[in-house]
């Protein structure tokens, strides 16, 4: 199956410097057997975007200032 990101629910969000949505989150990278691999933040609204691009697309740039 692979490893997964789970996001809890009971912790807070924060604004998210691409979209600007309170929708960046702490989550856990999970091993198959349940071992927690590490901890990355995902943007829920930026990620659902992600997933309607076209495979060939390129990925979106991050703004720099």
């Amino acid at each position: 199956m692979g490893t997964q990101i789970r996001i809890s629910r009971e912790d807070g969000s924060l604004p998210c410097e691409v979209c600007g949505f309170l929708t960046m989150h702490v989550a856990q990278v999970v091993a198959d057997d349940g071992t927690v691999l590490g901890r990355t933040l995902v943007c829920t609204t930026c990620q659902l975007g992600r997933s309607r691009q076209e495979p060939d697309s390129p990925p979106d740039e991050v703004p720099t200032g």
